[in-house]
């Protein structure tokens, strides 16, 4: 994927914490987020995404990183 590719996935996780965090407890934010991008995303997105981690300044803001951290961790638990 392009860097606008991942720049566009970055936009679309923060403002999908945007939307899931009001109200919420912080925890039951970042699950929700996470949640959503297990269920909803394809595959080649969320490794997309969690490549984003890797990046300097990605973008990513701290709910949404937070929630892709998770989503990371899951995953190496699935493959491991």
């Amino acid at each position: 994927m392009s860097h606008d590719q991942g720049q566009t996935l970055v936009h679309m996780v923060n403002q999908i914490a945007a939307n899931l965090s009001g109200g919420r407890e912080t925890a039951e934010a970042v699950e929700g987020v996470c949640a959503h991008l297990e269920k909803f995303w394809a595959r080649s997105m969320k490794q997309r995404i969690v490549a984003c981690l890797d990046e300097p300044d990605s973008g990513l803001e701290p709910l949404a990183r937070q929630a892709v951290t998770r989503l990371a961790e899951r995953q190496a638990a699935k493959a491991g």
